[in-house]
C-alpha cells in the first residue's frame, strides 16, 4: 500500500491538506489577516503538488512536470512570509527580515527558472536541478530557524518543531529521487511517503500553533477591555473627586464671605459683577468635570474667570499674564479638565498672597519637541519659606490637589507625563512645570 503513491493513505493525506487550505482561506476571507493569507496560500501549493499523481492523463502528467518542482518552491516561498507575520520578525529580527523578504523573491525567481529548464532540457534535468538546490535552500531555512529560536514562545517553538521535522523528511524524498527507492532507508514504502508524513505532521502542529495564536490574542484583547473598564472607573471615580477638589468648601466659603462683605459695605455693583463670575464658574466647573477631555481653550476660559475672582477677592493684589505659543490651537488641542486651577490656587495662596509688593503671576504654555510645555511662575515667598508657614492642614490640600492632577494627567496620556515643582534660587518664587504630548 504504502508503495502504491494513489493508495487511499497517500489519497487521504491529499483530501485532508486539501480540506485544511479551504479551512485557514475561509478564516482569511472573513477576517483579512495575513497569517491566513500566507499560510493558505502555502497549503494550496503543497496540495496542488501532492495530487500529480492522483492523475492518469499522460496530457495532465505532461504539463504537470512544469509546475511540480516550481509550486513547491512558490509554496517555501509563501512560508517564509508566514513565519515573519507570526514571529514578527519586523519587529523582532529587522535584519534577519530583510534577508528573509530577499530569499523569498530568490525563491520565486528560482521557480520560474525550473519552468525553463524544463521547456529546454527536460524534466529529469529538472530534477537534477532541484536535487542540487536542496542543500542550499536547507542551509537558508535552518540559518533562519536558528535565529528565530532567539523568540523564547509557544509559537516559535511549534513553528520550529513542524518545520524542521518536514524539512528532514522532505530532503530524505528528494535524496531518494536522486539516489533510488531504497537508498538511505531500506523501507518498504514509495520515496513520497516521507514528504506526504512531513507534510500531515506539520499541518497538525501548525493547526495547533496558529489555535493558540489566536487564543493568546483573544486573551490580550480581553484583558486591554478589561483594562479599559478599569480605566473608565477610575477616571469616573477621578470627575467626582475633581469636582469636589475644585469646587472645594474653602473656596466657596470664601466666595459667599466675600459677596457678604461688598453686601455690608453697599457695594452693590461689585457684589452682583461677584455673583455673576461666581455662577459662571460654578456652572464651568459642573460642565467640564462631566468631560474626559475639553479644549485648551475652554481650560483658559475657567481658569480666566476663577483667577478674576481670586484678584477681587485679594483687592487685585496681583498681576495676570498668559503667554500663549501662537503655533497652538487652542481649539483643537485637547487637555484633562481643570488641571491647571490647582497650581494655580497654590501660586496665589501659598505665594502670592503672603507677600507684600509687586506680585506677578505667570501662566506660559508653549510647543517644545512636540510637547506642551506649561509652567506656572509667580514671584511669591518662594517654596521654601512657604513650606515652613503652612500647618500640616493646608500641606495635606496641596498635596491631595497637585497628586488628583497627576493621576488624570497619567489616565490621558499613559504615564507620558512630567509634573514637577521648581523654586527659583536666585529670587523668590515657585515655578510648576507641566509638559504632556502635543496630539491634535
Amino acid at each position: 500500500m504504502l508503495l502504491d503513491i494513489t493508495s487511499p493513505f497517500y489519497s487521504w493525506i491529499r483530501g485532508g491538506l486539501l480540506v485544511l487550505f479551504v479551512y485557514h482561506f475561509i478564516i482569511y476571507i472573513q477576517n483579512r489577516d495575513s497569517l491566513h493569507k500566507y499560510y493558505s496560500i502555502y497549503l494550496f501549493c503543497l496540495t496542488i503538488y501532492l495530487i500529480r499523481d492522483a492523475f492518469f492523463n499522460e496530457t495532465i502528467q505532461y504539463y504537470y512536470q512544469y509546475i511540480s518542482f516550481s509550486i513547491q518552491y512558490v509554496g517555501y516561498a509563501y512560508f517564509i512570509h508566514f513565519c515573519r507575520s507570526l514571529v514578527e520578525t519586523k519587529k523582532n529580527f529587522p535584519k534577519l527580515d530583510r534577508r528573509a523578504v530577499k530569499l523569498s523573491k530568490a525563491l520565486i525567481i528560482f521557480s520560474f527558472f525550473l519552468v525553463i529548464v524544463q521547456y529546454f532540457w527536460g524534466y529529469e534535468v529538472q530534477k537534477m536541478v532541484v536535487a542540487w538546490s536542496v542543500p542550499f535552500t536547507s542551509f537558508c531555512a535552518f540559518y533562519i530557524f536558528y535565529v528565530v529560536s532567539k523568540k523564547k514562545s509557544k509559537q516559535v517553538f511549534y513553528l520550529l518543531s513542524g518545520s524542521i521535522l518536514f524539512l528532514i523528511l522532505a530532503n530524505i524524498s528528494s535524496i531518494k529521487m536522486v539516489k533510488g527507492e531504497f537508498y538511505l532507508i531500506d523501507f518498504k514504502a514509495h520515496r513520497m511517503f516521507y514528504y506526504f508524513v512531513g507534510a500531515i505532521i506539520q499541518s497538525t502542529i501548525f493547526a495547533i500553533l496558529i489555535g493558540n495564536y489566536f487564543w493568546e490574542i483573544t486573551e490580550k484583547k480581553r484583558k486591554a477591555e478589561v483594562n479599559i473598564l478599569k480605566q473608565k472607573n477610575q477616571i469616573s471615580e477621578l470627575k467626582m473627586t475633581a469636582l469636589k477638589s475644585q469646587m472645594n468648601p474653602h473656596f466657596l466659603f470664601n466666595s459667599l464671605n466675600s459677596i457678604n462683605n461688598y453686601v455690608i459695605q453697599n457695594k452693590v455693583e461689585e457684589a452682583s459683577n461677584y455673583i455673576t463670575k461666581f455662577s459662571s464658574l460654578v456652572r464651568k466647573v459642573l460642565q467640564v468635570t462631566n468631560e474626559n477631555s475639553i479644549s485648551l481653550k475652554e481650560e483658559l476660559d475657567v481658569l480666566a474667570i476663577y483667577v478674576k475672582l481670586e484678584q477681587m477677592r485679594l483687592k487685585n493684589s496681583f498681576s495676570f499674564v498668559k503667554e500663549i505659543d501662537e503655533s497652538i490651537n487652542t481649539n483643537e488641542l485637547k487637555v484633562v479638565p481643570l488641571f491647571l486651577q490647582p497650581f494655580v490656587e497654590n501660586a496665589i495662596w501659598h505665594g502670592l498672597s503672603l507677600k507684600k509688593g509687586e506680585n506677578k503671576l505667570t501662566l506660559s504654555i508653549k510647543v517644545k519637541e512636540n510637547n506642551i510645555v506649561v509652567k506656572v511662575i509667580d514671584n511669591g515667598i518662594g517654596l521654601k519659606t512657604a513650606q515652613n508657614k503652612k500647618n500640616k492642614q493646608s500641606v495635606n490640600k496641596k498635596s491631595y490637589g497637585i497628586n488628583l492632577v497627576k493621576e488624570r494627567l497619567y489616565l490621558m496620556y499613559d504615564k507620558k507625563v512630567k509634573v514637577e515643582d521648581i523654586s527659583n534660587k536666585n529670587s523668590t518664587g515657585t515655578q510648576a512645570f507641566i509638559s504632556f504630548p502635543y496630539n491634535i
